[in-house]
């Protein structure tokens, strides 16, 4: 048997594979567990805790644009906007199908989880690519279970972009993409266009796409917001938060993957500091580079973040703490707890 026969072979068996599961998936959309965040935002990690409820598999990054043809064929852009008011049908039917398991594929479901699917009665889904889409999202769909909206230090996570070989390309200016309800970008079309480097251009995307759950009046209220930040200085008190809003019982083994990196961390978080890991780009960017992002921010009055690792505003602060205002370089956790408390 050639190698090239072979090949075929195993190609052919695997098609099979997925489409039979393809079949047998039929998972409440209404019933699943969401995790939303801006790609690089920590998604990986509380992705891992969630995953440790019983009965559930993780469907990893369905919205990605590489590994899903159906999203590519109704031309969705990468952080894909869709007006809460809006009626797209053939965007809802294609991310119903995704809830209902339809568009499992070797992207999306993560080495060796295909038995869980077998098994599951609800799907943890993971999306880096829909935070611009939230309130649409969830007028959409009525979510027994209120997703989780990870945020994160907009530096942060161009830092790790930036550091990661899929944002590993030449900056040549920012592109305004060409999808359907693209004014959230062309509204901005002279400031975008003025941006000199690629740090500029990614925290103007970071920008665009959370100031539309940030914003809207129910943010906290049809999701549940979490920032990353107040996740690993206090992870404990987070979880406890998400599970009673869900109105589910903290899994046992959670505590196991408190202190665990994500699969797609290069560093052990809790070995070398909670406060080491949160304040890692301001070694990266220069002066110049922060004062250029900080003008991104002002141009989008973002004042949930500046100059400081942590957020600036109320809802993320800790138990305890003193909220400051404005973007002053001061923290606003004043009793920090200890991780795996």
């Amino acid at each position: 048997m050639t190698n090239s026969f072979a090949s075929s072979v195993s190609e052919r068996f695997r098609w099979y594979q997925w489409a039979g599961l393809r079949r047998i998936n039929d998972f409440d959309p209404e019933g699943n567990l969401l995790i939303i965040s801006s790609p690089r935002g920590g998604s990986s990690w509380i992705t891992d805790l969630i995953s440790t409820l019983p009965k559930t598999v993780v469907l990893w990054e369905p919205l990605h644009l590489d590994a899903s043809s159906a999203f590519r064929e109704l031309n969705f852009c990468w952080q894909q906007y869709i007006p809460e008011d809006a009626n797209w049908d053939e965007a809802k039917q294609a991310i119903e199908r995704v809830l209902r398991g339809k568009m499992v594929n070797t992207w999306t479901c993560m080495r060796g989880s295909r038995h869980r699917f077998l098994t599951a009665d609800k799907m943890v889904v993971k999306l880096c690519h829909a935070v611009a889409l939230l309130p649409w999202l969830t007028r959409e769909f009525n979510f027994r279970f209120a997703p989780i909206y990870l945020v994160r230090h907009p530096f942060a996570v161009v830092a790790s972009q930036m550091q990661w070989h899929a944002w590993d390309y030449e900056f040549t200016g920012f592109d305004i993409p060409a999808c359907p309800y693209n004014e959230i970008y062309r509204d901005h079309a002279a400031f975008l266009t003025s941006l000199k480097t690629k740090a500029e251009a990614l925290v103007a995307s970071w920008c665009i796409a959370n100031l539309v759950p940030l914003s809207s009046a129910r943010n906290d209220a049809s999701w549940i917001t979490v920032y990353y930040e107040r996740l690993l200085m206090d992870p404990w008190h987070e979880i406890s938060r998400i599970f009673g809003r869900w109105g589910l019982p903290i899994p046992t083994h959670i505590s196991d993957r408190i202190r665990k990196p994500s699969q797609t961390t290069n560093e052990a978080t809790f070995v070398k500091g909670v406060e080491r890991q949160l304040a890692k780009w301001k070694s990266y960017f220069s002066e110049d580079d922060v004062k250029r992002m900080m003008a991104v921010l002002d141009y989008f009055s973002l004042n949930h973040y500046g100059r400081d690792v942590y957020p600036l505003t109320e809802l993320a602060t800790a138990p305890g703490a003193t909220i400051r205002t404005g973007r002053q370089p001061e923290r606003i956790f004043s009793g920090l707890s200890t991780i795996g408390k």
